[in-house]
C-alpha cells in the first residue's frame, strides 16, 4: 500500500470515529435527555391547603381498648375549607365508624397510625368530594 492510501484510510478512520462519538453524544445530550437525578428525585411541591379542624373522638376500639384522638383535615385548596366546614357531621360520623372498627394493634405503631390515616382519607373523601388531602393526628393516645 502506498503511503497516500495509508494516510487516506487513516484519515478516514479518524473523522468517522470523531462523527460517531460526537453524535452518539448530541443525540444523548439533545434528543435522548433524561432528567437529572436531582431533578427527577424531588417531588413536585403540593399546595397546602386550609387546616379544619374536625374535633376530638373518644371511641372504645375492639377487645375493650379506648382510643382519644383529636382530628384535623387539609384541604386540597382555599375552597375546601368551606366544603369541609358544611360537611362536619358527616365527617366525624364517618371518623367514629373507622376507628370503632380497629383495634389497639391497628393503631400502636407508626406504620399502623399511617395506615389509618391512609383510610381515613380515603373514607372522608367519599363524603367530602375529595376535598381532603390529609388527616392529621393532632393528639393520639389509646390504652
Amino acid at each position: 500500500m502506498t503511503r497516500k492510501k495509508l494516510l487516506l484510510t487513516a484519515l478516514t478512520v479518524v473523522i468517522g470515529i470523531v462523527l460517531g462519538v460526537g453524535g452518539t453524544i448530541a443525540a444523548q445530550t439533545f434528543i435522548f435527555k433524561k432528567p437529572s437525578v436531582a431533578e427527577s428525585s424531588q417531588p413536585k411541591p403540593k399546595k397546602d391547603g386550609p387546616v379544619v379542624p374536625i374535633g376530638e373522638f373518644i371511641v372504645n376500639l375492639q377487645h375493650g381498648s379506648i382510643l382519644k384522638t383529636s382530628i384535623a383535615l387539609e384541604g386540597v385548596d382555599t375552597k375546601a375549607g368551606e366544603t369541609l366546614k358544611t360537611k362536619d357531621a358527616f365527617l366525624k360520623d364517618r371518623v367514629n365508624l373507622v376507628l370503632s372498627d380497629k383495634s389497639l394493634a391497628d393503631v400502636q405503631t407508626p406504620e399502623a397510625r399511617e395506615k389509618l390515616k391512609q383510610e381515613l382519607i380515603v373514607k372522608l373523601n367519599e363524603v367530602a368530594e375529595d376535598k381532603i388531602q390529609n388527616v392529621l393526628f393532632q393528639s393520639f393516645v389509646y390504652q
